[in-house]
């Protein structure tokens, strides 16, 4: 490449290049798990609204349409966060054919930025339990006393700290989903098809999900939850007893990740120290706004 004062805008689209091919070569996790939206607004909001009951008999209603009382739900504030990564490459590098380390140098920005945003993205399964980190309705993701709306105060719950990962718990766990109902009392109808693991929960997982027999027994049954459960190896959970089982729709419903700045390599020229600046920024922010798409396990240690 012939040097010239403008190198820094000659060597830009070659490392955005280097940087969108780096990138798409690591799993993303964040279009399996989320509801992916863009955003033009500082924040975004959502507002939860009630059920209605059942319909009314034509004839028990007076002859009339029956008209019912639609309550407010949980209201869901999303507020974008700015993050960002730089890195200086000096001409020298470019002067002497140091190709190789520009590349290093692009890559890890690359890397910097993937692990920023699957960290965050996790950050909302890592921090299931934990009361410091609570959704619309003023609990964690996974908690045992969940309110149904703001003017229902009963609870139902959706986490269980004492539960090893096995075929019998599944179906345990399964059943407690199923018998979840909505603000008016009527059944939510979750279908409970997907095992989020840590790495080390992996095999316990795939045994569930993939014997041909049921799993832990010398009986000869076969296996109910082959072809039923799909399993997420989750690289980025912490901590290696917690494991989750989803309604996948649900959870691609309410579990949202607006992008309101996505990640781009730009760049600047430092005219004193003849380096060139690259930075990516990205803003973005996520969360639930329903949480009836998850229970939480702990399994014993």
């Amino acid at each position: 490449m012939h040097v010239r004062e403008n190198w820094p805008d000659l060597l830009l689209p070659i490392l955005r290049k280097i940087f969108d091919k780096h990138q798409k070569k690591m799993r993303d996790f964040l279009p399996v798990l989320y509801n992916m939206e863009t955003s033009k607004k500082a924040q975004e909001f959502t507002l939860g609204v009630g059920s209605l009951g059942l319909m009314d008999e034509w004839g028990n209603s007076g002859g009339q349409v029956a008209y019912e009382t639609i309550y407010r739900g949980f209201k869901m504030e999303y507020t974008h966060k700015k993050y960002s990564k730089g890195i200086r490459i000096e001409r020298e590098l470019l002067d002497d054919d140091l190709y190789s380390e520009i590349k290093k140098r692009v890559k890890t920005l690359t890397q910097s930025v993937y692990y920023t945003r699957q960290y965050y993205a996790a950050s909302v399964f890592n921090n299931a339990f934990n009361s410091s980190y609570t959704g619309p309705d003023e609990k964690p993701l996974c908690a045992t006393d969940h309110p149904y709306s703001p003017s229902n105060s009963s609870t139902w719950e959706n986490a269980d700290s004492s539960l090893a990962l096995n075929a019998n718990n599944v179906e345990k766990v399964r059943n407690e989903m199923k018998r979840w109902k909505d603000d008016k009392g009527n059944l939510l109808a979750i279908n409970p098809d997907t095992l989020i693991v840590p790495p080390n929960l992996r095999k316990a997982a795939l045994v569930v999900a993939d014997s041909e027999k049921e799993p832990s027994t010398s009986d000869n049954d076969v296996n109910i939850w082959k072809g039923s459960v799909d399993v997420i190896e989750y690289d980025f959970l912490t901590d290696a007893n917690t494991w989750f089982m989803v309604d996948r729709e649900r959870m691609k419903t309410y579990l949202t990740w607006f992008d309101r700045r996505k990640a781009q390599l730009e760049q600047d020229k430092d005219f004193d120290t003849e380096a060139a600046k690259y930075k990516v920024i990205n803003r973005f922010s996520f969360g639930w706004d329903d949480p009836t798409f998850i229970y939480g396990c702990i399994q014993p240690s």
